[in-house]
Formats: structure tokens, sequence, C-alpha cells
């Protein structure tokens, strides 16, 4: 059944509104669906914000006492350059205020690449407003979404770039390397970005942006390791001989992570899996079951060995899907491993599409390093790399513009944030 445009169109700017206005009603409200906002702002942003404000090189010098896992530059930023640090209440206003620029930027990218129509830009953008964790993020002053934002302009520069390559424009190196860092220098992991631009711009030999970006990264890391030599050497978390980097982010963690990364990845990706099976793509192109079925016999074999037992006590972490198998099936992880081999097929999937993809699965790695792989992690960032990096197959900007497909995204991420409300309040 088809709709007339115009009912279309009176559609998307109800949601538009519905979006907006639960943003802000969860704003006055103090929505903390993500359980941890409000003690991670009290605990540890907010005193090393005032610290800041206090003395810069004393609080720089013992920076780990807060207890953030980030670097400090969001906090350094706020203290001297946010007019609205004299109380809790003005700052985290601020904050979520500030966050709306990530619907800005990444509306900018995704109505250029897609050739979207600028209600339906804004639809989609507007997606990051009923994510749980971008909510609590902006709501209680967390670093996250500065870290988003900063990464956002920096693939809008890039884009940018590779559209106008023939010019050799040097000032778009420059932007892209500037607010590439100033991510890594928000949240460390965001590193990820500039790893998959050098190996990728190195794989297509080019050598103007390889080489004008090394020396801009070369600048810019001058205060980072400047931090190290501070620190003597290493990031340390608390008042105990601590070695965060060492022992709760490491590359020894990717295998157990990975499971939980498919699991993820799938979640965030599945609405669009389920607009192109509507649209009668071969199956081998969305799950890729000669991929699935191996991936999910091996799971279970492993599992059958008690090897992923670990995935039956995690408290911390572990996204929506292994979340949702302990609700419904207790430690039978039949369920969550079914998911997480469809998430490792797409996965596949995406990867055998271009080098590119390659890259950027490899650096996406980056975040399977953690300890404790939480889901806030990723979001909005598989969006990002959904709508703004990874190469697809054939025919997806003609889905992404079709009407039904903003309504389905939509519809699937107020689901969620319903579902997590329920969970979180009512459960």
């Amino acid at each position: 059944m088809k709709i007339s445009k115009k009912f279309s169109n009176d559609l998307k700017i109800f949601f538009l509104f519905l979006i907006f206005l639960s943003y802000f009603i969860g704003f006055f409200l103090r929505e903390n669906i993500a359980g941890g906002a409000e003690n991670d702002f009290l605990d540890f942003t907010w005193p090393a914000i005032l610290a800041f404000k206090d003395s810069f090189y004393s609080t720089l010098l013992n920076y780990g006492k807060f207890g953030e896992g980030s670097l400090p530059l969001f906090h350094i930023i706020n203290a001297y350059l946010n007019p609205f640090t004299q109380n809790q209440y003005l700052f985290q206003t601020s904050i979520t205020l500030l966050s709306l620029l990530n619907l800005v930027f990444f509306y900018k990218i995704i109505k250029k690449k897609y050739n979207l129509k600028k209600l339906d830009g804004l639809l989609f953008s507007s997606i990051f407003l009923i994510l749980p964790f971008f909510r609590s993020s902006a709501f209680w002053g967390l670093t996250e979404n500065l870290g988003w934002l900063f990464l956002l302009i920096s693939i809008k520069h890039s884009i940018d770039y590779e559209e106008e390559k023939k010019r050799k424009n040097v000032f778009k190196i420059l932007l892209v390397c500037i607010f590439s860092s100033l991510a890594l220098y928000t949240r460390p992991y965001l590193i990820f970005f500039p790893l998959f631009l050098i190996v990728n711009n190195f794989v297509k030999k080019d050598f103007y942006f390889l080489k004008n970006a090394c020396i801009f990264y070369f600048l810019l890391s001058l205060p980072g390791l400047l931090l190290l030599y501070i620190w003597g050497g290493y990031f340390k978390v608390g008042t105990e001989q601590t070695i965060s980097l060492i022992d709760f982010h490491n590359p020894k963690f990717i295998f157990k992570n990975l499971i939980i990364f498919s699991s993820i990845f799938l979640f965030y990706f599945l609405p669009l899996e389920i607009i192109k099976i509507f649209k009668k793509y071969e199956l081998n192109r969305i799950f890729s079951i000669k991929y699935f079925l191996i991936i999910f016999i091996f799971l279970n074999i492993i599992n059958y060995y008690n090897i992923v037992d670990y995935l039956k006590i995690i408290e911390l972490g572990g996204g929506a899907f292994l979340k949702i198998n302990k609700f419904f099936f207790n430690k039978n992880l039949f369920f969550f491993l079914l998911l997480s081999s469809l998430g490792a097929a797409l996965i596949i999937n995406y990867f055998i599409i271009s080098i590119k993809n390659k890259i950027l699965i490899f650096s996406l790695l980056i975040f399977c390093f953690p300890k404790y792989i939480l889901q806030e992690y990723f979001e909005p960032l598989i969006l990002i790399v959904m709508f703004c990096l990874l190469d697809s197959h054939n025919n997806l900007k003609k889905i992404i513009r079709e009407d039904k497909t903003v309504f389905i995204f939509v519809g699937y991420f107020i689901l969620y944030l319903f579902s997590s409300y329920i969970y979180r309040y009512k459960v």
C-alpha cells in the first residue's frame, strides 16, 4: 500500500518533532538510561573540570587520580572555553545543546553522499537523539559526544578532500588531521580513524596525502608525547600503580571480544539488512550463508568445550543482544551465538567488498582491546561507519532514499530506546 507524498512528509515532520521533544524531555527529567552516566559525571568528569579551573599544571600532572578513562582534552576545553561551568546543571545543558552539532555534520555528510532530500537527511540524523548512550552522555555532560563531533568533522573534510583530490588541497588534509587528532585526544579509541586514513591512502598510493598527513600527525602528536613524559611514560588511572593500557586495554582481549563485537555490529546494521531482505537481495549478499554456517558451527563447538563460558558471567558490558539472551534464556548461549554468527557473516560480507572495507574493519578491531567491551563504545560509531565510511553493494543509495527505509530505521531505534527505558527503570 502506497502512501501519498504529502502524508509521508507530514509523518516525517511528526517523527522529527517527537524525537526532538523526547530529547529535551529526557534532559529535563534527568534521564539516565545508560545507568552509570550520573555517577561517572559526579565521580570523574566534573571533579576533573573543576580541578583544571583551579590549577592547570597540577591537575594535568595528577590527572590519573580522577579515574577518567579518556585523555583530558574534554576537561581542558570545558574548564577554559565553556562559559557555563558555574554549576553542574548549566554545564550539562551546554553539553546537551553542543551534542546537537553531531546531527549537523552527520546530516551534511549523508545528504551529500546519498543525495537525500532535506527532510530525509534530518530524520536520519535525528536517530542519534534516540540512542540511549548518546542521550545519557549528552544529558550528563560526559566526554563521548565531543569525540564523535570531532570524528564527524574530520570525516567530512576527508570526504571533501577525496572529491577535490585533483586540486591537492593541503588545507583540507590539515583539517582532517587536526579534527581526527582532537577526536583521539578526547576519546583514545578514535585513533582508529587516523590509522584507517594512513593505511587506506598508502594502499591507494596517494603519497601527497601521506606526506602531508604524516607531517601534521607528527606535529599534532607532540602534546601527547609531552603528556606521556609528564606522566612518567604511561597513563595511570587511580591512586594504585595501575597501568591502564596494559591491564584493561590489551590486544589479548580481541578474541574473546570478537563474539560480542559481531553481535553489536549486527544490532546496528539489522534495520538495513531487514530492508535488503524485503528488497529480495540474494541471500549470499546479506548474511553469506556459507560464512554463517561455518562460524555458527565453530562457536557451538567451542561453547561445548566451555571456552565461551565467560559470556555467561559477564556483568559489565556485553551489548544488547547478550542482555536479551540472559533475560530470556539465562545461561543458554544458543540464541546469542546465532546472532553473533550472523553478525560475523555480515562483517565478512562487507569485508570482501573492497580493500577500503578491509582496512576499515581491521582498524575497528582496536575497539576489541578493552577487557570489558561496552555497547556505548559503538554508539553512534557503527551508524557513522555504516553511512559515512563503508563501501556497500550496489543500489544502497537507492534503498537509503526510499521513504520506508527511514521509517524502518527510526521505528527500530525508537523501539530500542523504549526497550532500554523499560530495562533500566522497570525490570
